[in-house]
């Protein structure tokens, strides 16, 4: 990044002359496709992307600054990995949250795969194919609370989060990376970053294709889960059994017994409690699965899943 930042100074020493500086022009790299957002949580304004070691140089950007022409450096990007499980980790910057749309390109036509650690949003997901092009609706939610042993706690005085919003990139080979484009915003929950692309790709067979991607990400606040207690019912309505289950990243399934009829799920939080029925899946029936939002020390939420069966 040392020449990076050498060309920072160059370019505001252009400034300082009064030179207008424009907008990049076009990357010399192409025309890689947007493909979502990775969110990032610091205490404080800290761009974990300026001195991260594993940025790697890819293509060019160009400015013209009109009285002095083009000036031209390389651009630097971080490149996404796979880890053992499949998941998609950005070196350096992990612990943040995906939602991002790859299209995997052969000669089957394009496969889209949605990452994604995100709650569900409220747009939902859709992918819908037409003469015109392909349309791609994706969103997520990501909650967050106080920290863990915060008395009194104001999301909007006692808050010194930043959120940072990288867009995400796919190129025509599949890498997945960020440049460092997006925007941030600091302070509670309540509000959310979209974007709307349109983008031309070239298929397998090397037509020309339109995508729009729709992507919608909200940051919302929520109280701490204390508590989470299933309680298992028979036909009349008596209770067969209660279960106060341990809050961790894996919940434990519940296996219902041969009487329960049906199922209550009591969140308990400093807020009060959030009670949810379920019938018990009958047989040949997918499980129930309940999802709670579990907060870490810092107060930034994990989703984890109740198995009902």
């Amino acid at each position: 990044m040392k020449k990076n930042r050498w060309l920072l100074c160059a370019l505001a020493a252009l400034l300082l002359a009064g030179c207008s500086l424009a907008q990049p022009e076009e990357r010399a790299s192409g025309g890689d496709r947007f493909a979502g957002f990775y969110l990032v949580c610091t205490q404080g304004y800290s761009d974990r992307l300026l001195d991260n070691p594993y940025l790697e140089e890819y293509g060019t950007d160009s400015f013209e600054t009109g009285q002095f022409g083009a000036l031209s450096f390389s651009r630097e990007v971080l490149f996404a990995v796979e880890d053992e499980t499949g998941n998609y980790v950005f070196p350096g910057m992990e612990g943040g949250y995906s939602l991002f749309l790859i299209e995997t390109n052969d000669e089957h036509g394009y496969v889209s795969q949605m990452v994604s650690n995100m709650a569900p949003g409220e747009e939902g997901n859709a992918i819908r194919v037409s003469d015109e092009g392909t349309f791609n609706t994706i969103s997520g939610t990501v909650y967050c609370g106080p920290p863990l042993g915060a008395e009194d706690w104001d999301a909007y005085v006692d808050n010194t989060r930043i959120w940072t919003c990288y867009r995400v990139y796919q190129t025509a080979d599949g890498r997945v990376y960020i440049d460092g484009s997006g925007n941030s915003s600091g302070g509670g929950g309540g509000f959310g970053y979209s974007e709307n692309q349109t983008q031309t790709i070239t298929d397998w067979n090397g037509e020309t294709v339109t995508e729009n991607i729709d992507v919608h990400v909200k940051v919302e606040m929520v109280d701490r889960l204390t508590r989470l207690v299933v309680t298992q019912f028979d036909g009349n309505n008596a209770s067969v059994r209660s279960d106060d289950l341990a809050l961790r990243d894996e919940l434990p399934e519940v296996n219902c017994e041969e009487e329960t009829d049906w199922v209550l799920v009591e969140e308990v939080n400093s807020g009060g409690t959030v009670r949810t029925a379920y019938n018990v899946p009958e047989e040949g029936e997918e499980p129930v699965s309940h999802m709670v939002v579990l907060l870490d020390g810092e107060g930034l939420g994990r989703n984890a899943y109740l198995t009902i069966q």
